[in-house]
């Protein structure tokens, strides 16, 4: 049986994120909410963290489930449980059929982008989720650090952070120095990145303007002083680290969740925007979460004529007259192709929609016949709990695309095992040095060993049985 890894999944709480705040930042049809947003989002966020109970913060939580579905209360069940290992437990218990032998949650830092609200503390929440999740787990849960340019910029210059006065309290925190000693010591295995928030992966004097707008409008005028060359530098900084160490990058590339304010995915989270990234460090490892895709219809089958052009070497980057480069899953697709060390997981796709099942199936056949055999090697396997706790039918979400790839024979055995698992060890990390394969990155293999060597946790069984994934 093939070993399972989500790449993708998360485990915070509501405590842990600026609710509010990123309410706020979202534009609502009707007057009613608009009207009500101050006082109506303070409610909601008190009575997630579980800060205010009583008749009225009931009468709110009815009618705002009245307003966007069980499956939103769903969801917010969840962030309101404020244990970690609760969470954890009713990650594994959803999916226990599943088999999934090793979890990657991704940490979330957004507090610098969105209207102030009390929250716990970045470097708390990465002691809870070590403390409380990686340890407790014993080798099924190996999370992803954050990473906040915005955040190293305010520590570096010294300015208070979010919520403080001007010449309050410092920054305490330095987002690469967090993210460094969890990799180190935590057991932590990569970086999540999100800069559909408000930066670009590099390039980002192009969108100087965008982000000191979105500052000034969350009332946090003193960091719009920091410059796109500033964003740039620091960003570079976390790149070197982590193609020297062989730490994995994923990015949120979908253009739609969480935005600095709506449309600002196409300001700042395009797949187009990681090729000087790519370019400058080839061997950095980096997954577009969400394959940038939506729905089904986004991706459109090449033509003969298209397939032929884009065959030829130097030519892969095959634009239509008007300039546009096609969907955001055609481009990760011609991307994949392109850089050796890019993959692309599928977490929270349609495909639990049962009148998209057979609209996913013909796309992904369409997308093999494009780039054969780049899609196999590397898309990668996530779901995007608890996120997608607010969809119908989301346990099912590995059934569903056991269907679509494996049982119609897009995918043949082994490469629905790749996908499913082994993709992600070498996207991870994780398998050991080879001398077969010099340039394999293994650095996470042998933290990770020492890691559970040192806190007297016996190697899980994925760990040990990593050598079968080896090619060739």
């Amino acid at each position: 049986m093939a070993t399972v890894i989500d790449v993708h999944a998360h485990v915070f709480r509501g405590r842990d994120i600026p609710l509010k705040g990123y309410l706020l930042s979202r534009t609502y049809p009707e007057w009613y909410v608009r009207a009500l947003a101050p006082l109506l989002f303070t409610v909601i966020e008190n009575a997630i963290r579980g800060e205010s109970r009583g008749l009225l913060v009931d009468l709110v939580k009815r009618l705002t489930y009245l307003y966007t579905g069980k499956g939103y209360r769903r969801w917010a069940d969840i962030l309101s449980l404020a244990d970690m290992r609760d969470i954890t437990r009713e990650m594994i218990a959803d999916f226990r059929k599943d088999r999934i032998a090793l979890f990657v949650p991704l940490m979330v830092d957004y507090e610098y982008w969105f209207r102030h609200s009390k929250k716990l503390p970045i470097a708390d929440q990465i002691d809870s989720v070590y403390r409380d999740v990686v340890l407790p787990f014993k080798g099924r849960i190996h999370p992803f650090a954050p990473f906040d340019p915005a955040r190293e910029l305010a520590y570096r210059a010294k300015m208070p952070g979010p919520g403080e006065p001007e010449g309050g309290p410092r920054e305490k925190y330095s987002s690469l120095e967090l993210a460094k000693e969890a990799v180190r010591n935590k057991g932590f295995i990569g970086v999540k990145v999100y800069n559909t928030i408000g930066y670009r992966p590099l390039g980002n004097t192009r969108v100087d303007r965008q982000r000191r707008r979105i500052f000034s409008r969350n009332h946090l005028k003193r960091y719009a002083v920091f410059t796109g060359e500033q964003f740039d530098e620091v960003l570079s900084d976390l790149y070197r680290f982590c193609q020297r160490e062989q730490v994995p990058i994923t990015a949120h590339c979908v253009h739609n969740g969480i935005e600095a304010y709506p449309g600002a995915s196409f300001d700042f989270g395009s797949p187009e925007y990681w090729r000087a990234v790519l370019d400058a460090y080839p061997r950095l490892h980096v997954n577009l979460a969400h394959f940038g895709w939506s729905r089904p219809e986004e991706y459109v089958p090449q033509s003969r004529w298209s397939r032929f052009v884009q065959s030829l070497r130097g030519v892969a980057r095959l634009r239509r007259p008007d300039g546009d480069a096609g969907t955001w899953v055609q481009q990760i697709a011609d991307m994949l192709g392109e850089y050796p060390n890019l993959f692309a997981d599928v977490a929270h796709h349609r495909i639990i929609d049962d009148g998209d099942l057979p609209k996913f199936r013909e796309a992904y056949a369409a997308m093999c016949r494009d780039h054969p055999g780049v899609i196999q090697r590397k898309l990668l396997f996530g779901i995007d709990w608890h996120v997608i706790a607010r969809a119908d039918h989301y346990t099912e979400f590995l059934k569903r695309y056991r269907r679509v790839l494996g049982e119609s024979g897009i995918f043949s055995a082994e490469e629905m095992r790749d996908f499913l698992g082994g993709n992600a060890l070498r996207f991870l990390g994780l398998l050991p040095p080879s001398k077969k394969e010099k340039a394999r990155w293994s650095k996470n293999w042998v933290r990770l060993r020492a890691f559970y060597r040192k806190n007297r946790i016996r190697q899980p069984r994925w760990f040990r049985e990593a050598s079968r994934f080896e090619r060739g």
